[in-house]
């Protein structure tokens, strides 16, 4: 059982908290409240408590105060703050005291428990994973990316147009996102729980394989699932389309390079569409919920779009990701068939079936034992012998019609394919007037 206590002079939300800390079954908590810094000082003499959490702006001792006189008494206490939107002033201070978590009291009961949950795990640990990921356990760093994900959420939840305030306090935290242009939204799903230090280090890998073309905020985390608000240096429609190229190019390699450096898997999900700031919330919660719901981060999806889960059909929202996979061939297969004379390139299908080009290629050879080249080949020829039966179409243009540029080529396929020529064919086979 883990002791917390909780600080706050409004009585209201301290007995809030506590009944519903007291009430939660994920974690066994030993709950005590105190309604001003003094008080709980004198609860801090009497025993020793795992957690704190406490409200910064309090009167007589603040929560910085607070946080102080724990660290010099308690120095294993891990200290979470719940604050307001306009309390940013005091990063600095959280920061200086080694406060573990800095949140905002609008994020929920969720953000609070997760919080929590991060600060009993590392209360279980016995080796910190700042020795083996030193760059993103840097405590100043750790603690600025926590500010700027409640910032950015912060900004996305309320659904508001930027104010200078808002500007302003993405200026303090080096946020580089222009909140007069659109972004775009990518999330991931990941094998194990993500802690911030865990999360911060998933970002930088992140950073260092696209931030040549795309800059990029975290939004938003909860146990397993984390999104990102992503953004071209430059405005033009022309840096979007690269941006978004180099996000779906990159997928598989950030998802490899996590794998190998933090021993965890992660899947992504995006949404490419350029957004503004103030109609973000609908986009948000959608890829929020597909995330966290709909994606496997087992499945080897390295990454899909949005509409990848909405599996083409009308209706098909909330489908989970093993459905999408039983329909994935009757899609793909459909698409091909029906685009026989066109453009069946790898990359193309990709894009329609809104996945990496890897995955997709990789996944339907598991789902059906053949390459998509023989698959598109097997096609041709069945919709070529169909037209040679049925049709007195000439075969230059029975050619055309299954995706063959000149009747040489056309010929010389479809004789290695079926060991006639396709007159010798139509000779044997006869067409039906």
């Amino acid at each position: 059982m883990y002791r917390v206590l909780i600080v706050d002079d409004e009585e209201m939300i301290t007995d809030s908290l506590a009944s519903m800390l007291e009430g939660t079954k994920r974690y066994e908590l030993d709950v005590y409240k105190a309604y001003s810094g003094a008080e709980a000082l004198l609860l801090l003499g009497k025993y020793q408590f795992d957690i704190v959490i406490s409200d910064i702006c309090m009167p007589g001792m603040n929560g910085i105060s607070l946080a102080e006189s724990i660290r010099q008494r308690w120095p294993l206490c891990h200290v979470i703050f719940q604050t307001g939107y306009d309390e940013f002033q005091y990063a600095r201070q959280a920061i200086e005291q080694k406060v573990t978590h800095y949140i905002l009291k609008s994020e929920g009961d969720e953000i609070l428990l997760n919080a929590i949950g991060d600060c009993i795990r590392s209360i279980d640990c016995d080796a910190d994973m700042q020795d083996t990921l030193s760059r993103a356990r840097e405590e100043a760093d750790l603690y600025k990316a926590i500010l700027r994900r409640n910032l950015i959420q912060t900004q996305i939840y309320g659904q508001i147009r930027p104010t200078s305030h808002t500007e302003r306090a993405f200026k303090k935290l080096n946020i580089t996102l222009n909140l007069n242009q659109p972004v775009m939204l990518l999330a991931g799903h990941c094998s194990q729980e993500l802690t911030d230090e865990l999360f911060l280090a998933i970002s930088l890998i992140l950073q260092e394989k696209v931030s040549y073309a795309v800059r990029s905020e975290a939004a938003w985390m909860n146990r397993q699932t984390a999104i990102w608000v992503l953004q071209p240096p430059k405005q033009e429609a022309e840096a979007f389309r690269h941006a978004q190229a180099v996000i779906k190019g990159m997928a598989e390699s950030v998802c490899r390079a996590i794998t190998q450096t933090l021993a965890v898997s992660i899947s992504f999900v995006f949404q490419e569409k350029p957004v503004f700031w103030d109609q973000l919330s609908q986009p948000f919660e959608e890829l929020k919920y597909i995330a966290s719901s709909l994606l496997r981060p087992d499945s080897s999806i390295a990454l899909a779009g949005v509409e990848y889960f909405k599996g083409g059909d009308e209706g098909s929202d909330g489908q989970n990701e093993a459905d999408l996979e039983k329909s994935f061939i009757n899609r793909l297969m459909t698409y091909m068939t029906e685009h026989i004379d066109g453009d069946l390139s790898l990359c193309t299908l990709s894009e329609k079936l809104h996945l990496n080009p890897s995955y997709l290629s990789r996944r339907f050879k598991e789902l059906t034992g053949k390459n998509l080249t023989e698959a598109i080949l097997e096609i041709r020829m069945e919709t070529a012998c169909h037209l040679l039966r049925t049709t007195s179409f000439r075969i230059s243009e029975i050619a055309q019609m299954v995706g063959y540029e000149t009747a040489a080529n056309f010929s010389r396929v479809f004789k290695k394919s079926m060991k006639v020529t396709p007159r010798e064919f139509r000779d044997e086979e006869g067409i039906i007037q």
